[in-house]
């Protein structure tokens, strides 16, 4: 699919999920909202987000395979991560999910195949947090929106797969290759060549993960990544006056979120990001007026935060954002 087709679909779901999100907005009482909202909160949220940053990157390095003498220095792997987070945040086609791996391959002796098969194992272990957390949430006397349930039983069935698959491939790889190869025969030419790369390439990934002291350290790396994930957007709720059952609907506003922004949408999750939010805060009769004012603040804030450091990461290493729009082009 076209660059162009994508944006434009993209535009047009943002447009949609805005207009469920803001259908019922009342002008004035958000505006009361904001103009009321305290600003020392900002201080925990960018403590939270640096700490959710930095293990984010710290985790990477546990995904990567290990290598002979120095480790990637985690501040290249923070690089990496953070100008990947960028380009997805201001180009369309959600790209810096690629951007990424071929950053760090050309910053180390990493090839862009094992740094790629990293990310997508990584958003393995991302989506089996949400979904435990969304686990939690759905046992509370609470009325989740039919979408929600889509969606969480849907990327449920996937991460299910994608471990079968990971949990086969650490015990016994050789029989899965086979498999694989028998699975592939049918297919295409091309469409085999591509396929079979990437799913020995994920065989390979699962590999990194086999010891146990790897695996203990990734799930205690997740625990905390989504902790301050969490946090965050608690220290969002502080800027408001309305405060019930702050913890609980920060963690029901970060899975709503999760599961919003994995909807192709307009760059930066416009519009899946406010329906997330005000559909999270619904469940604990959160004023709607302060629930869209809280999607326009918490967006704002973790929009700006990654884009100024993607800015500034970019002129520290002496790159243009067309460096990073042509990346994104030789990627297509």
């Amino acid at each position: 699919m076209k660059k162009s087709t994508q944006l434009i679909i993209g535009c047009v779901i943002s447009g949609a999920m805005l207009y469920f999100a803001f259908k019922d907005i009342d002008f004035t009482k958000v505006g009361q909202s904001l103009s009321g909202i305290r600003l020392w909160p900002i201080v925990l949220f960018l403590i939270f987000a640096a700490v959710h940053l930095f293990t984010r990157s710290l985790r990477w390095r546990y995904l990567l395979p290990p290598v002979e003498g120095p480790q990637v220095p985690v501040r290249t792997l923070f690089d990496a991560f953070m100008l990947g987070s960028f380009s997805s945040l201001v180009l369309p086609g959600r790209v810096g999910e690629f951007i990424r791996p071929l950053i760090l391959s050309r910053w180390s002796s990493y090839s862009f195949g094992s740094s790629f098969i990293s990310v997508v194992i990584e958003r393995f272990f991302d989506l089996s947090a949400v979904l435990i957390s969304f686990a939690v949430i759905a046992t509370l006397p609470l009325p989740l929106p039919e979408w929600a349930t889509i969606a969480a039983y849907s990327l449920g069935g996937m991460a299910l797969c994608l471990l079968l698959f990971m949990l086969a491939s650490c015990v016994m790889p050789s029989f899965i290759r086979s498999v694989v190869a028998l699975f592939l025969k049918p297919l295409p030419a091309g469409a085999s060549k591509v396929l079979g790369k990437f799913l020995n390439d994920l065989i390979d990934g699962a590999a990194v993960i086999k010891t146990p002291a790897r695996m203990f350290a990734i799930v205690g790396l997740t625990v905390v990544i989504w902790a301050t994930a969490y946090l965050q957007f608690w220290s969002v709720f502080l800027m408001f006056p309305e405060q019930p059952s702050l913890l609980l609907m920060s963690v029901a506003v970060g899975v709503f979120v999760a599961l919003a922004i994995a909807i192709p949408s307009a760059p930066g999750f416009v519009g899946v990001w406010q329906l997330g939010c005000v559909e999270a805060c619904k469940l604990f009769a959160y004023p709607d007026a302060d629930a869209q004012a809280f999607s326009l603040v918490s967006h704002f804030i973790s929009y700006v935060v990654p884009v100024g450091i993607g800015f500034w990461l970019l002129t520290i290493h002496g790159m243009s954002f067309g460096d990073l729009k042509k990346t994104a082009r030789q990627n297509a």
